[in-house]
């Protein structure tokens, strides 16, 4: 048992261990999962990271990161030490092309801060109450069919690998890290700082709401809104109150100047939906709408409470309408919950650059990101049913060359993770051995076994 009084002497932060502080931090969103930490570390300093990373490696203690806690599995859960990300949040510099911003900033402050100077993050994930270093662990996808994700966009992360050190790594320096670091779940080193990228921020946004009684239509005109490629933002929705799944939804959205609005008839030209519905937002309440959103969910519904065992997989071109349809006409209302949803993405392949973002593995110009945001009740037996359902779901969704995005509730066993990680898997290993000798890091996902000896 490490003796974790005395500890805190010459840290610049907190180290607690009392009941409220530990508890606390002892669940994320899914609701379901409980690790209670032994010690909670509020760092004041990097410093404070590297102190106590490098004492936990001596004991084996295991380690985890959280900024936000918005996965839903228990992935930055832990029963050793956690570290609460969110006292190291300064955003440090803001340039035309770039903001220097600590891992524990969350998107939401950040694309506000950058808006207030003409500018914007150029992947922004609907949902912005999330920490940066959370989302560059994990991918961070938005509903911006150019972009790429988050992790795209990184120019340079700061971070601290197991064994204390703190290193720069990019493209340039170190960058089998910097590869492995992003979309790597925290396995290899703690992001505590990021230098991303900016650009200008548009000034308004158009939007079609499209729906569809016949999922063939809707997937032909997804797929015609994507080639023609003049849009920003494209996104399938189904389940709203009110409907049973039978009802495809396409969310269309266009940026654009004051000065230069686009054309609906040419947008919209040789589209078959059965009702339209226009929208005209300035850009900044379209990206944070999301969040009204779900504090209106807090309000009605005790959103946080909810259990919400969520599946999100990576679908091929070749399989995606098939697995969508099979998926989406046996969904039930226990599937989707009080407040669930079913969302479906799409993505330009050559934009998602990062190799920890593990893709269906053909060569089509776009890959689609399907998920079934359960939100119901919080009970053993409800999510030991939808973690069941989950796996279903995921090796048909694998049958079909597809791939999951592991921010969600999917069992996982360490030959999943390699099978995952495909080519790449002898290489994260040896890189897991070098910069995390004790395998103290992130040990919720169980990507790797805890080194015996």
């Amino acid at each position: 048992m490490v003796e974790w009084v005395g500890l805190a002497r010459g840290l610049d932060g907190e180290l607690l261990v009392d009941e409220v502080s530990v508890e606390e931090v002892s669940r994320d969103a899914g609701r379901y999962v409980r690790r209670t930490p032994r010690a909670v570390l509020r760092p004041g300093s990097v410093r404070d990271i590297q102190a106590m990373v490098k004492f936990c490696g001596r004991h084996g203690v295991p380690v985890a990161a959280r900024g936000l806690a918005n996965t839903t599995h228990g992935q930055g859960l832990v029963n050793g030490l956690l570290i609460d990300m969110r006292s190291l949040n300064t955003i440090h510099e803001i340039q035309d092309d770039r903001a220097v911003v600590d891992a524990g900033v969350d998107w939401l402050t950040l694309t506000n801060a950058a808006h207030e100077r003409g500018l914007t993050p150029p992947a922004l994930t609907g949902f912005l109450g999330l920490s940066l270093g959370g989302t560059l662990s994990l991918g961070g996808i938005p509903p911006a069919i150019q972009s790429g994700g988050q992790v795209d966009s990184v120019i340079e992360l700061e971070v601290v690998t197991g064994t204390g050190e703190l290193l720069k790594c990019s493209t340039t320096q170190d960058r089998e890290l910097f590869e492995a670091v992003l979309a790597g779940l925290g396995q290899y080193g703690i992001i505590t700082k990021a230098t991303v990228g900016l650009g200008p921020a548009p000034d308004q946004v158009r939007g079609h709401e499209l729906t569809y009684p016949d999922i063939r239509d809707f997937f032909k005109d997804f797929r015609s809104l994507l080639h023609r490629a003049e849009i920003s933002e494209i996104y399938g929705d189904w389940w709203r109150p009110g409907e049973q799944g039978e009802v495809q939804h396409l969310n269309a959205f266009t940026f654009h100047s004051q000065a230069e609005p686009p054309d609906d008839a040419h947008l919209l030209r040789g589209l078959t939906p059965s009702a339209t519905e226009l929208s005209q937002s300035d850009f900044l309440p379209h990206v944070t709408r999301i969040d009204v959103a779900v504090e209106q969910l807090r309000e009605l519904l005790d959103w946080d409470n909810l259990a919400k065992p969520w599946l999100t997989v990576w679908l091929p071109e070749a399989t995606v309408e098939q697995y969508v349809t099979e998926v989406v006409g046996n969904l039930t209302p226990r599937d989707i919950g009080a407040g669930g949803f079913v969302l479906l993405y799409a993505h330009r392949r050559s934009r998602l650059t990062r190799p920890s973002l593990s893709l269906p593995r053909d060569d089509a110009e776009w890959v689609y990101l399907f998920t079934v945001m359960t939100a119901g009740q919080s009970s053993t037996e409800f999510a030991n049913e939808m973690l069941a359902r989950n796996r279903r779901l995921y090796d048909r969704a694998r049958a079909l060359g597809g791939t999951r995005y592991p921010i969600e509730s999917v069992p996982f066993s360490q030959d999943d993770w390699a099978d995952h990680y495909g080519a790449r898997w002898p290489q994260l290993q040896e890189l897991k051995r070098r910069v995390d000798p004790a395998g103290i890091l992130t040990p919720g996902p169980g990507v790797f076994p805890k080194p015996t000896g």
